[in-house]
């Protein structure tokens, strides 16, 4: 169990659900242009008192098959999955600045409950 309160442990049940929950995002978003490769654990954040799900996903582009990597920043409160460079997510977790959100690579409602 990764959750660090009762609310985040609704939604995010385990590194194992939440990696089903991202593949299965993956799959169902072909215009990202990426397929996911692997993933990390996930870890949950408390910043400001909101709970944040994150981990790094290795991608490939699906024409060239060039590697990318994100980190993707889940936001349990808002079921908000936001797509980061890996430094700009470090960023966002040693400031906990939710404006920082704001410069993500891509944004969208994701439901992982």
């Amino acid at each position: 169990m990764l959750a660090a309160s009762a609310q985040a442990a609704e939604v995010i049940k385990s590194a194992n659900a939440t990696k089903a929950g991202l593949t299965q995002y993956w799959s169902q978003h072909n215009d990202h242009g990426l397929r996911a490769v692997n993933t990390t654990a996930t870890t949950l954040h408390t910043l400001s008192g909101r709970a944040y799900a994150v981990f790094t996903v290795e991608a490939a582009e699906k024409i060239t098959g060039f590697p990318v990597q994100l980190a993707m920043v889940y936001d349990v409160n808002d079921k908000v999955m936001y797509a980061f460079s890996p430094d700009k997510a470090s960023q966002f977790l040693k400031a906990g600045d939710r404006s920082l959100l704001k410069i993500a690579l891509g944004s969208e409602a994701v439901d992982l409950s």
